[in-house]
């Protein structure tokens, strides 16, 4: 999906104003397709002195489109995979604190139930696939695994491969330290899963295998969203998964971008949240929209936050994690990724 618009002048209607008078700068957007986006697609929202083309790319192909290629000027991109990019010295992006995905993910994590898992410890010295080791979402239950549940990553063999058609390479080139174990199968990870290869799958897609009555294959956790009731219960933690991300160039010749591409983001945003509370029409194919958005923000709170401030535990965690799981040393600053 392609999307073209061109910036106008701010008004008290939602358009974001401009921030120079130096002339409009084109820049091509790379992002999945969600309703914090939705407003600057279809025109609510413009981004100052800047004419846009929206592209709206499936999450695996834009990543590695990003990190390999950098293809857009302003891209989503997965956190873990830039808390790699940065602390490989990879600059040509900076990070703006704008997450435009976050999601729980005890329920995307799917074993064998013929291999006596029954409990996250279960897990230890077992095979655990995952589309690719940076991914955000493995990033978050490694960690999740190793701290509520004493899984070492160390104990686990991590095959990363495709879920449903090979992938046989890397998003991004990186090296593992001493005692972590990932290895590329050139098979499916739903393959592997179903036949026994895998004891377990962490993907946020549902494999195919899980609805197979024949495959002895389910999530670990039965009621997932209980589980992560009680958890963020605990930390007060709403997992971020993808943030937004400038060309380096650009914004050092348009100092002003970055300010102008928050403010029309977070305006976004603030539509799409707007639009779950007042809309009298579900606007996506769900039943009872409205009442579980609600009960959502009862249970919750306000969570749908950008900024480094409003996010700094989170974020602190991710680093955490990303330093346990050998993505980045302990000299890697916070701050340091925004920079």
């Amino acid at each position: 999906m392609v999307r073209s618009r061109g910036a106008t002048r701010c008004d008290r209607h939602g358009r974001v104003g401009r921030t120079n008078g130096s002339g409009m700068i084109p820049l091509s957007i790379g992002c999945l397709f969600s309703d914090r986006i939705e407003a600057l697609l279809d025109g609510r929202v413009q981004i100052s002195d800047a004419t846009t083309t929206i592209h709206c790319v499936e999450a695996q192909t834009l990543f590695r489109q990003v990190l390999r290629e950098q293809a857009y000027d302003v891209a989503e991109l997965s956190m873990g995979s830039h808390i790699a990019a940065v602390a490989a010295g990879r600059r040509d992006y900076v990070a703006l604190p704008v997450f435009l995905s976050r999601s729980f993910r005890h329920g995307n994590l799917y074993v064998r139930t013929d291999r006596g898992i029954d409990r996250p410890e279960d897990l230890a010295g077992k095979r655990i696939g995952l589309v690719d080791y940076q991914q955000t979402a493995a990033l978050w239950l490694r960690g999740i695994l190793a701290d509520d549940h004493g899984v070492a990553r160390t104990s686990i063999d991590w095959i990363t491969a495709g879920l449903h058609a090979p992938v046989l390479t890397d998003r991004a080139p990186g090296a593992m330290p001493p005692g972590i174990r990932v290895t590329r199968s050139p098979a499916t990870l739903d393959a592997m899963l179903a036949d026994g290869t895998l004891d377990a799958v962490i993907s946020p897609t549902t494999p195919r295998c899980v609805r197979h009555p024949s495959a002895p294959v389910a999530p670990l956790w039965p009621d997932a969203r209980a589980t992560e009731m009680a958890w963020f219960g605990r930390t007060g933690i709403f997992p971020i998964m993808h943030l937004v991300v400038v060309r380096r160039r650009l914004v050092e010749a348009n100092p002003a971008l970055y300010d102008a591409l928050v403010a029309a983001f977070e305006q976004a945003l603030a539509f799409a949240l707007d639009d779950l509370a007042a809309r009298d029409f579900p606007k996506v194919a769900m039943p009872w929209l409205k009442r579980a958005a609600a009960d959502a923000a009862g249970a919750t709170g306000p969570v749908w936050r950008y900024g480094v401030e409003a996010n700094r535990g989170t974020l602190e965690r991710m680093l955490r994690y990303a330093v346990a799981d050998g993505l980045a040393t302990e000299a890697l600053a916070l701050e340091g990724l925004f920079t």
